[in-house]
């Protein structure tokens, strides 16, 4: 050591620097991280190159200590938080090199359960927000279509590529193969688990769906309140969006600090990992990263085959991607995706709202499908003929494992090691939940890194659902570059389409509601009743034909507003 003795435990267990290895990188990672921040204060770099810049940096400091201690194997780097191991030096190094990643995603997520409760509650309490659960199904269908992908393509390449069988790490028959799995929770279970039961420790929480829920009710309240009590009913909502400016500034302070907390989090998953086994696990994490680069181009492709500009999502969407790949959060990426989906591509508040949060907690397209893909492939390939597991067929493990990976995918969080969870989650579902060690063993050495990918991808599919049910809602507003001058006039005749045809559904749901009141009166002749169901009936038609009518004169007009384009092209 190279304190004195007694002064050993202190230095050790407060100050984390206790080695002379530890004080030289210690001082050494500090000076390059404020010489970086300096940089980034003296020039003008865009975001997305200061990231960049904080990977590179990350990376070679990284690499550089892990040739120090000779690039260990899993056994060598094994225990190295123990204060007698000879690489503890490196733990310390790791304790100061983590300080800007933990500021930046505590600073993060401390936004997160105030921007998804003002979001909801500003949709909500909104007098004409209309058609949420109609955007939800659809942002929920896409997103569960998009974990199904990136599953049947990461399983395919499992197969294909025999995955299981990796060198010093084959799977081998286990009796807890054959355990019955986990525990299935009821339906009624999960959804009065989402109902908040608390007002405070929903706010405090980390859960998404309840503050969603309760953001819901909030602002369900302030809308209906607004029929009695207008002017303090809109004092709120002009609040929540002053809440809003102030929650979004806060944001932008942490954000600044990004590029320092990228450096960190790179260093500390190259230095705590055994790096030199890279060569024996890479099939495995290479397969990963094939899987989620095509989940990546089939996101790209959805967004074209919506007639969507490519160029224009991918200007904007790239920087909830390098987000995601930072934090390894979907939760704490949520805020930068909102603002990307609001601000930059002009998707509606509604669906921005909507589709965003739930994003979070449900249809996590690659820490649910790819690594679900992979989970399964592995251990279907490295098991062999006549195991438990061969035992069921392929057929039937490959469409089990894939509607497991569903079910798994509908309530699991967007934070790190969920990835983890789902694993297990799939394994015991399989009923094989004693391979969970041997399958976790090829993948969790390099988790970390295998994370970045898995959430970016997370997040992107995020980025990629809301604009394109946006699109089919005519909720891509003016100015978006996912849309020409046409596509916008288009949007803004679907909606008007969308109004007009809930316009008239109330107005005919209203019309009925009078009507049933009436002929329900205790004493009503039935001449009287004949008569006003034949004025009900009359009432229905004309409404129907003034519906057909506006629909007619939306059209018309329309096809007007496009004229000058026309023209303008000839």
């Amino acid at each position: 050591m190279f304190f004195a003795t007694e002064n050993t435990s202190i230095l050790r267990d407060f100050v984390s620097i206790s080695t002379w290895q530890s004080l030289v990188a210690v001082l050494l990672f500090v000076g390059i991280e404020i010489g970086f921040w300096i940089l980034l204060k003296k020039f003008k770099i865009k975001f997305m190159y200061r990231i960049l810049a904080g990977f590179a940096i990350g990376l070679v400091y990284g690499l550089v200590i892990q040739g120090i201690i000779g690039f260990p194997d899993k056994d060598q780097l094994e225990g190295y938080k123990d204060p007698e191991h000879n690489f503890y030096w490196v733990s310390e190094l790791n304790v100061w090199a983590e300080f800007f990643k933990r500021i930046f995603i505590n600073g993060v997520t401390l936004l997160t359960i105030p921007i998804v409760f003002i979001a909801i509650f500003k949709i909500t309490a909104k007098p004409s927000s209309r058609g949420v659960a109609r955007i939800t199904l659809k942002g929920a269908a896409l997103l569960l279509s998009n974990v199904a992908f990136a599953f049947a393509v990461t399983y395919a390449l499992g197969i294909w590529l025999n995955v299981g069988v990796v060198k010093g790490y084959s799977l081998v028959s286990t009796d807890g193969g054959a355990s019955s799995g986990r525990d299935n929770v009821p339906l009624p279970s999960l959804i009065w688990g989402y109902l908040p039961n608390n007002f405070f420790l929903t706010l405090t929480g980390t859960s998404i769906i309840p503050v969603m829920v309760l953001g819901a009710l909030a602002g369900g309240s302030v809308k209906l309140l607004s029929r009695r009590k207008a002017v303090e009913m809109e004092a709120i909502r002009k609040a929540m969006d002053t809440g809003w400016d102030i929650i979004m500034s806060m944001l932008m302070t942490f954000m600044k600090i990004m590029p320092l907390a990228v450096m960190s989090m790179i260093t500390v998953s190259i230095t705590s990992r055994p790096i030199g086994m890279l060569a024996v696990i890479g099939k495995v994490i290479g397969i990963g990263y094939v899987g989620i680069a095509i989940s990546i181009g089939w996101l790209t492709l959805l967004i074209f085959l919506s007639g969507m500009k490519v160029s224009g999502w991918w200007k904007h969407a790239w920087k909830p991607l390098v987000q995601g790949f930072a934090t390894q959060s979907s939760n704490a990426s949520l805020p930068i995706t909102m603002g990307t989906l609001k601000e930059d591509l002009k998707v509606s508040e509604n669906v921005t709202g909507t589709i965003a949060p739930i994003s979070t907690t449900m249809g996590l397209m690659a820490c649910a499908g790819v690594q679900a893909g992979l989970a399964t492939s592995i251990l279907w390939t490295g098991t062999g003929t006549g195991s438990v597991v061969h035992d069921m067929g392929f057929f039937s493990f490959t469409l089990l494992s894939l509607v497991i990976t569903l079910i798994a995918s509908l309530g699991i969080a967007g934070v790190p090691g969920t990835a983890t969870v789902v694993t297990v989650g799939v394994l015991g579902g399989l009923g094989f939940i004693g391979f969970a060690d041997s399958v976790l063993a090829i993948i969790a050495p390099l988790d970390g890194l295998f994370d970045m990918g898995r959430t970016g991808n997370n997040v992107l599919a995020a980025v990629a659902v809301a604009p394109i049910v946006a699109k089919s809602e005519g909720q891509i507003e003016e100015g978006s570059p996912l849309l020409s001058e046409k596509g916008i006039l288009r949007q803004k005749a679907i909606l008007n389409k969308i109004n007009i045809k809930e316009e008239f559904a109330v107005k005919i749901e209203n019309t009925t509601r009078t009507y049933n009141k009436s002929v329900n009166v205790k004493g009503i002749e039935a001449s009287e009743k004949a008569n006003l169901k034949s004025k009900y009936s009359e009432e229905v038609k004309t409404l129907k034909a003034d519906k057909k009518a506006a629909l007619l004169s939306a059209k018309q007009e329309l096809a007007t507003l496009k004229e000058p384009l026309r023209k303008s092209k000839a």
